[in-house]
């Protein structure tokens, strides 16, 4: 990475949290009722987000595996719940971000690249 992109994902990260925290203000929200639903979290004008959402069309993920899809910078609910499905996979506020999913297995993938696999594995891709 060049220092303009590093500067440009430091920036994103700091929106990003500074958004969870305001988000986490107010009562406490649960996680989805289905603890095994697979969570595909994400913000409206994400270029990371942009970038798995042209991946999920491309490979028709959608039919291939089931999941929802929750807009975190704006639903201040979904942004409380992104925060409580990443502390119970052990992941600090300061380092969650979009894109982001939750596996439905307990486990938590954080950024383009990861997010990417989890869903090309789920959907039986070719690596």
């Amino acid at each position: 990475l060049d220092k303009k992109n590093i500067a440009i994902l430091i920036g994103t990260i700091a929106v990003i949290a500074g958004l969870v925290i305001w988000g986490l203000q107010g009562e406490p929200e649960t996680p989805a009722a289905d603890p095994s639903a697979i969570v595909y979290y994400y913000g409206d004008g994400c270029p990371h987000c942009k970038v798995v959402q042209d991946f999920l069309d491309a490979n028709d993920i959608a039919s291939k595996v089931s999941f929802v899809k929750k807009e975190v910078w704006s639903d201040r609910k979904n942004a409380k719940e992104l925060e409580v499905r990443a502390a119970a996979c052990g992941i600090k506020p300061e380092e969650i971000g979009v894109p982001f999913v939750y596996g439905g297995d307990g486990k938590c993938y954080v950024g383009e690249p990861d997010v990417k696999k989890f869903f090309s594995e789920k959907a039986g891709l070719a690596q």
